[in-house]
């Protein structure tokens, strides 16, 4: 009896497995299914990538063939690697390397118009990333690519621009696919034409060097030649100034010997004693006293021994004793009588110094 009431359990339990099998289905949280109904038509679509809510699960069904459940996978997928060759505005050949994430969208549009295999939806999106990144390139110049200015490259528009226009050809040819992102990863120059490129760019960062060096060559010139100006009128301005000095040099030295030529014994005792005053300041500015340990008949202390000699020699004693003394020439002997006895008395100190 026990046997029997076990056997009745397991068969039950099958029963109840192959209903499940029979009248349910299980949707994943990374698949989304078609549930289709007779005659061919589609019942529901489970789990879209728009849905608001995970609608993974178990699902009822009628048994096979009545209804028909297709699955996808609806993670993302990602094309990645070089295209073919494509050429530029300027006649280069690169070759870009891309990447695209790309998704199902829509698995009814892509049951029906790629089979639902993803080996073909692969190579349909390859096909268009291809055509219009061709497209899109085609406008582009080589220094648009590779540059050392940053405001020559245009990669992000490049990337925008190839971008919106696979967007627009998958949803124009209804394949039920959705480009995630796009991106250029790499481009790469065919051997053939790598040495080519590294002459021009050469070519061309020595025409720039060269205007440079023409332009610092153009100012120098400039700069030499304003120097040039500037120090001729300088020197020009410092020929007049010094033969104006010279000139009132000149005027004044006459001066000075006309006065010179009127009393030239006087002229020497000015000297003298300005030598010995200039002596004198000396001292005062060292801070240091004046010694004199010389010989009075010395210059320029030959005036304190002497005093203004051969001044009275000017005189004639005749002509004194006949006419009245000048009254400039008496003037300066008597001051020439005073310096004698002022030379004098500085005599006498020094004697008794010594």
């Amino acid at each position: 009896m026990k046997e029997n009431k076990i056997t009745v359990v397991i068969v039950c339990i099958v029963f109840v497995l192959m209903c499940a099998y029979v009248f349910m289905f299980q949707v994943r949280t990374t698949e989304m299914a078609i549930h289709y109904r007779p005659p061919g038509n589609v019942h529901r679509v489970i789990n879209r990538p728009d849905a608001d809510e995970d609608e993974s699960g178990l699902y009822f069904r009628l048994p096979y063939p009545i209804d028909q459940v297709r699955t996808f996978d609806r993670r993302v997928r990602v094309i990645d690697g070089p295209l073919a060759q494509t050429q530029l505005q300027d006649e280069w050949q690169v070759i870009v390397s891309v990447f695209a994430p790309w998704r199902l969208s829509d698995p009814v549009l892509f049951e029906k118009n790629l089979g639902g295999n993803v080996e073909i939806a692969n190579q349909h999106l390859r096909d268009i990333i291809f055509s219009e990144t061709s497209n899109a390139i085609s406008d582009m110049t080589f220094p648009n690519l590779v540059s050392t200015r940053e405001d020559d490259l245009k990669f992000d528009e490049l990337e925008e621009r190839i971008r919106e226009g696979t967007r627009a050809s998958i949803k124009a040819k209804g394949y039920g696919l959705e480009l995630v992102d796009f991106g250029i990863r790499r481009i790469a120059i065919p051997e053939t034409t790598t040495e080519e490129v590294f002459e021009r760019m050469k070519a061309e960062r020595e025409q720039v060097a060269e205007t440079y060096l023409a332009e610092g060559r153009a100012r120098k010139q400039e700069i030499v030649a304003e120097a040039q100006k500037r120090a001729q009128n300088i020197r020009a301005d410092a020929m007049a100034e010094a033969k104006r000095i010279e000139s009132e040099g000149e005027a004044a030295e006459a001066d000075f010997y006309a006065v010179f030529a009127e009393a030239p014994e006087l002229a020497i005792f000015l000297r003298r004693l300005e030598s010995l005053r200039n002596i004198a300041e000396s001292a005062r500015e060292e801070g240091a006293p004046i010694s004199f340990v010389l010989d009075t008949r010395s210059e320029p202390l030959s005036v304190l021994y002497s005093g203004p000699q051969g001044l009275h020699e000017r005189f004639d004693p005749i002509e004194d004793i006949i006419r009245e003394p000048d009254a400039d020439i008496m003037e300066e002997t008597q001051e020439g009588e005073e310096i004698k006895r002022d030379n004098t008395d500085v005599e006498t100190e020094d004697n008794d110094h010594n």
